[in-house]
């Protein structure tokens, strides 16, 4: 799977978000929670 990482700056959230499906993101404090809750959701 292939995902983008965008940062909130004012929530301090990392948001990883698949490029075939912006419908398709998870949201976390670090990027590997962000990730590991993307690949939750597409699953």
């Amino acid at each position: 799977m292939k995902y983008r990482i965008l940062l909130d700056l004012n929530d301090q959230l990392f948001t990883a978000v698949d490029i075939n499906d912006s419908n398709v993101y998870g949201n976390g404090t670090t990027i590997e929670k962000a990730v590991a809750n993307l690949k939750h959701k597409a699953a």
